[in-house]
This record gives structure tokens, C-alpha cells and sequence, in this order.
């Protein structure tokens, strides 16, 4: 009984071997590029610097005269990851993990600004937002390394 069905090669459509090389291909491509992801050593640690110097630079009642170089310095650090690494994208919401790992550490952030303004200029605690933004420097460090690693993680894995 023949088959009222065009064949694979009759109807322009690959067969099995070929759609398996092509998915071999992707998952290949999705590998490389996974690799390429990753943030030179000098950017988180970067990020983590600028944070932990403007909150200094807040504390001492600098804040004025360090925002717009805290500004720039964010700003040149994104572009330069950009014109090294070759790849575009949001790093921090590309992937489910990365996403909730990135939203934790912005509410961390917050809560350690939050408390260090509070001591600082509501109770009087000298140096409490520049120890505050120290600890944020830090955090902007590991989280931005766990960020990455996620990242390269979910890609692989196709997410």
C-alpha cells in the first residue's frame, strides 16, 4: 500500500539525519556563545568600586560632585563590556535565575542604602552609608559573578 504522504526529499523537507546535524549545530552555537557572555574580571569588580566610592563620597557630603563621575563610570564600564566581549544583551533578565538572582540582590541594595541613610542621617552614625555602600560594592561583586555563571549555566542548558 503506497502512502498518500510526499517523501522527506520530495517535498523539500529535511530528513532525520539532517534536522539531528542542525540541532547538533545549534546546541554547538548556543555553547559558544555561552562563553562569550562571561564579564571581564575588571567589570563587576568595577561596578563594585563606583558603588562603594560614591557612597563614600556620600557620607563625606560629596554626593553632588561624585554622581556625575559615578554616572560616567557605570556608563564607560556597560560600554566597554560591550566593545570586549562582543555580545549585547540584558545579562541580569536574560534567563529565569538570573532574573530572581539579580531582583534579590537590587532589594539587598536597597535595604543596605536604605539603613545606612537612615543611620547616617537620622541617628548620627558617621561613615554608616559609606559602610553601607561598601558592603553593596561587594555584594555587586559575588552577585555579579553568580549572575554570569547562571547566565553561561541556562544557555547551555537551552533556557
Amino acid at each position: 500500500m503506497e502512502s498518500s504522504l510526499p517523501s522527506p526529499a520530495s517535498s523539500g523537507l529535511p530528513d532525520a539525519e539532517a534536522a539531528r546535524r542542525a540541532l547538533g549545530e545549534a546546541a554547538a552555537s548556543r555553547a559558544r556563545v555561552s562563553d562569550s557572555v562571561s564579564s571581564p574580571w575588571w567589570f563587576h569588580s568595577g561596578l563594585g568600586l563606583a558603588f562603594a566610592l560614591v557612597c563614600a563620597a556620600i557620607s563625606l557630603r560629596w554626593a553632588d560632585w561624585a554622581m556625575g563621575p559615578f554616572v560616567l563610570a557605570v556608563l564607560g564600564l556597560g560600554w566597554a563590556l560591550r566593545r570586549t566581549s562582543g555580545v549585547t544583551f540584558d545579562r541580569y533578565a536574560s534567563t529565569p535565575d538570573a532574573a530572581r538572582y539579580f531582583g534579590a540582590y537590587v532589594l539587598a541594595c536597597l535595604v543596605l542604602v536604605a539603613s545606612g541613610m537612615t543611620l547616617e542621617w537620622g541617628f548620627d552614625v558617621r561613615w554608616a552609608i559609606a559602610g553601607a555602600g561598601l558592603v553593596a560594592g561587594v555584594l555587586t561583586v559575588v552577585m555579579g559573578h553568580r549572575v554570569d555563571a547562571t547566565v553561561r549555566r541556562e544557555l547551555r542548558a537551552g533556557r
